[in-house]
């Protein structure tokens, strides 16, 4: 029986590779040049999407109503017919007209990263005072929040030294935005070359010490973050540190 079966199942896969092959052999010709056009279609739509990204289109606040205007220029441009108005007539006019997007875009943009800031900044102040209930997390006159996980040796670091540490730095929720542990290999630089609240901290450990960092914004990056989009306006960043050594 279970031969039969088996025999059964080759035939019904001859069966179904000859019916593909047979379907494939007639293909409609009409139906294929249908498919290759709506690709082609696609594609050229997709060209204008990327156009609006790569060229900044959408940032400098350029929108729908004004789509159909772009893609007149589009079109004489490609048709190579020349234009109502003379380019150079109506370059200073076209110049002033893109200098006006952009200065409104850095409105925008202000805009938005201020509210952003006050509300990390609002967080921020919340997390800390959250701190106080542990009696092992310690402050300063600047605001910087420590907790000593190892003391180390008895030698600390000035504000004036070079240190070998290794570190992981979090936003308050969690999120990684360095890590010399993920590289594996601790970090050498001057206290006077990183953030306040950084630097203050590293000299409250010894040598072999460890140590967790909470800084509040104004002794981190305020409202100018690094470039690397992770840590936001206002952020209260953590560091979690490890001083190996103190550089001669």
């Amino acid at each position: 029986m279970k031969y039969l079966l088996f025999t059964i199942a080759l035939l019904s896969t001859g069966l179904s590779g000859l019916l593909a092959n047979e379907i494939q052999t007639n293909a409609d010709p009409v139906q294929e040049e249908m498919e290759l056009a709506s690709n082609e279609d696609a594609m050229l739509e997709l060209l204008g999407y990327m156009t609006v990204y790569r060229d900044g289109l959408k940032e400098l606040g350029f929108g729908a109503d004004e789509a159909e205007a772009i893609a007149r220029g589009l079109k004489k441009a490609l048709e190579d017919e020349v234009m109502d108005i003379s380019y150079q007539d109506k370059m200073a006019e076209f110049q002033a007209f893109i200098d006006k997007k952009i200065k409104n875009t850095e409105k925008r943009r202000a805009k938005a990263q201020g509210l952003q800031a006050n509300d990390n900044l609002a967080q921020g102040k919340e997390f800390l005072d959250g701190l106080k209930i542990d009696e092992s997390v310690k402050s300063t006159a600047s605001g910087l929040h420590y907790k000593i996980i190892k003391a180390g040796k008895n030698k600390k670091p000035k504000m004036s030294d070079t240190v070998r540490v290794h570190y992981k730095g979090t936003r308050i929720d969690g999120t990684v935005f360095d890590s010399s542990y993920k590289r594996s290999q601790p970090a050498d630089f001057s206290l006077q070359g990183v953030v306040p609240g950084f630097a203050e901290g590293l000299t409250k450990v010894g040598e072999g010490g460890k140590i967790i960092l909470f800084i509040p914004s104004d002794l981190a990056y305020g409202n100018n973050p690094r470039s690397n989009g992770i840590i936001q306006p206002g952020d209260t960043l953590i560091f979690e540190c490890e001083l190996i050594k103190i550089n001669p």
